[in-house]
């Protein structure tokens, strides 16, 4: 096991359940959720934290789209957020009625399109799926039976898919077709029951696979053939989710409320 990371505290930020943390290249900017509190904050680079966007709803993932505005989802449904107004512009319709569902993790896919996954926050631990949003933002299932559905990462061609079952402990990689389909979904790698649940993940460039250990204090490292081949100790307990700084992927931020 690799020497505990080294972390810098930026900024303090309260949050809740922060996740989803987004980087604007071009105006140097830090986008990041805090799901359980409904906001969309950004930080600037002199540190600065402000809210860009507050709403009652659970807000579970986030991305940037080609136009500089912000594809979010807010329970069950996907929004397109112009940050400089702080307004939105576009809902999409709801793709489930009860309130215990919400979407969780997502990410644009090479094509551009929104994948985010569908959860049920209760006992019914198969009622979870994966979505495909278009420009329109008209939605598609494209993986049924997942448990907690959770972070995504596609291979550096866009031909392969790895997602996560944070219930299952499981990582599953399965081929991407052009049309955004899943095919031969298999499991990747099974994750250590001692070690937490996984959550977000990210792969590098010699397409390894770096997973986040939520309540295991660590991230994990998998060769391409599923194989465990490194764990790096982090002095968090719950690291969500893997961002890329540089040539290094690191934990974003440690949630105060725990994993189902």
């Amino acid at each position: 096991m690799r020497d505990e990371c080294r972390l810098h505290k930026i900024a303090e930020v309260r949050a809740d359940l922060g996740e989803s943390p987004v980087w604007d290249k071009d105006n140097r900017l830090l986008y990041f959720v805090d799901i359980s509190g409904g906001k969309i904050n950004v930080m600037t680079p002199q540190a600065r934290v402000a809210t860009v966007y507050q709403s009652t709803a659970r807000i579970g993932a986030l991305a940037l789209t080609d136009r500089g505005n912000l594809i979010f989802t807010e329970d069950t449904r996907v929004a397109i957020l112009d940050p400089k107004e702080g307004v939105v512009r576009t809902h999409s319709t709801a793709a489930h009625n009860k309130g215990c569902y919400r979407f969780n993790d997502g990410a644009c896919d090479p094509q551009g399109r929104f994948i985010t996954g569908l959860m049920h926050e209760g006992p019914n631990r198969e009622a979870g799926a994966l979505y495909r949003y278009d420009g329109e933002l008209n939605a598609q299932a494209i993986q049924r039976n997942i448990a907690l559905p959770n972070g995504l990462a596609w291979s550096e061609d866009g031909h392969t898919l790895f997602f996560v079952d944070s219930i299952a402990r499981s990582i599953f990689r399965a081929a991407y077709t052009p049309n955004g389909e899943l095919e031969a979904v298999m499991c990747f790698a099974e994750t250590p029951a001692e070690l937490g649940r996984p959550d977000g993940i990210a792969l590098d460039r010699a397409g390894e696979l770096w997973v986040c250990m939520f309540n295991g204090g660590c991230l994990l490292r998998y060769d391409s053939n599923g194989n465990l081949s490194e764990r790096v100790a982090m002095p968090v307990p719950r690291p969500p989710v893997a961002a890329l700084a540089g040539k290094v992927w690191k934990p974003y931020s440690s949630p105060r409320r725990a994993m189902p």
